[in-house]
């Protein structure tokens, strides 16, 4: 892993957390908000019924499904200004998105990730968008209400409406105080994303590492996170986590659940940083909570480095075979599926 070469922001002041949690400045953590507030485990979807029967030999050779391939989970922080480490300009961002398009790549929820039911046609592949620490160039608002065409969600939306096919789905780990840099409408921000159907994730109560904390310590940043997300939208399912830094807890367990003053919080994945696409759904040897993502900027192992690895083969692309029920490999990738994680699909291998 690349040891990030910054720092987390420092602690929201007492003042701009008053603005949205009162005037105490405890955030809900010694005012009962995590006695009260438990999110319960979300409630299972049933499964979309197949489109179509399993692919025919001449749409096997047109489209090559491969379903044991890797998936790219890109990881945005600021967006516009100039490139950095941690920036991607405007310019970049919708140039990104042009190319996933071009490539044949439509975004999934990292909901439809972790359950295995991607649902895209045939021939083409999935791609998670995720944007850490709600940084105030990803969502912004005009004086007159309307969204900033130049922030994230100004650029997604603007794509989506010429691309319609090009579904409007990312997951925004969210640092839950003042988010969006933004003391006055920030929460209002977040429940716009649900709205509009953006999922989102737990980046934690204060950004601070967790491989530095006890275990209590982590329990109570992975709790406080989510507690204020679901005090905000209490409709949202928040059960993912990006670990600030990239760095995991020590102890794993603490991940996956745990409950600080009467708060439960379930997580279903557990997502790194500065790493290589993820690996299939329904790949051996995963772990759900230990997931990795590509930091989308320039330069070695970046975007660009990634992509040119999946299109030509030598990282193995996830292709879809158009049915989210059945899973459609090549015969010679066949070892790497997982029946445990097939969800209720059938395994198809030609």
């Amino acid at each position: 892993m690349i040891k990030p070469a910054w720092k987390p922001r420092p602690f929201i002041t007492a003042a701009l957390t008053a603005c949205l949690f009162g005037p105490s400045g405890h955030v809900g953590l010694e005012g009962g908000l995590l006695d009260t507030h438990p999110i319960a485990p979300a409630a299972a979807s049933p499964p979309p019924p197949p489109r179509k029967p399993v692919l025919t030999p001449d749409e096997l050779r047109r489209f090559r499904p491969n379903e044991a391939g890797d998936v790219p989970i890109l990881e945005y922080h600021e967006i516009g200004g100039s490139e950095g480490y941690m920036s991607r300009s405007r310019e970049n961002f919708q140039d990104d998105l042009d190319r996933l398009y071009a490539e044949g790549y439509r975004p999934i929820s990292l909901a439809d990730y972790l359950s295995n039911r991607i649902d895209l046609p045939a021939g083409l592949s999935p791609v998670v968008l995720t944007f850490d620490d709600a940084r105030g160039s990803q969502f912004r608002y005009h004086r007159d209400g309307s969204i900033d065409p130049d922030c994230a969600v100004g650029i997604l939306l603007a794509f989506h409406e010429t691309h319609p096919d090009f579904a409007l789905k990312a997951t925004f780990f969210l640092l839950p105080q003042c988010p969006f840099d933004d003391s006055r409408t920030g929460a209002k921000k977040v429940r716009a994303l649900a709205k509009m159907g953006f999922e989102i994730g737990n980046h934690t109560l204060h950004h601070r590492w967790l491989n530095r904390l006890s275990d209590a310590g982590v329990v109570k940043e992975i709790a406080g996170g989510a507690a204020l997300l679901h005090k905000m939208v209490p409709q949202a399912t928040v059960d993912t986590l990006a670990f600030p830094g990239g760095f995991r807890p020590r102890n794993s367990r603490l991940i996956a659940a745990g409950q600080y003053r009467g708060f439960h919080y379930l997580n279903r994945g557990g997502f790194l940083a500065f790493g290589e696409p993820a690996v299939s759904p329904v790949a051996k040897n995963q772990d759900r909570l230990h997931i990795r993502r590509i930091v989308a900027t320039e330069g070695d192992c970046g975007l660009d480095y990634w992509l040119r690895r999946l299109r030509s083969g030598k990282t193995p692309r996830y292709v879809s075979d158009g049915d989210p029920l059945t899973i459609t490999v090549p015969r010679k990738y066949a070892a790497r599926v997982d029946s445990a994680f097939l969800n209720g699909a059938v395994l198809v291998v030609y």
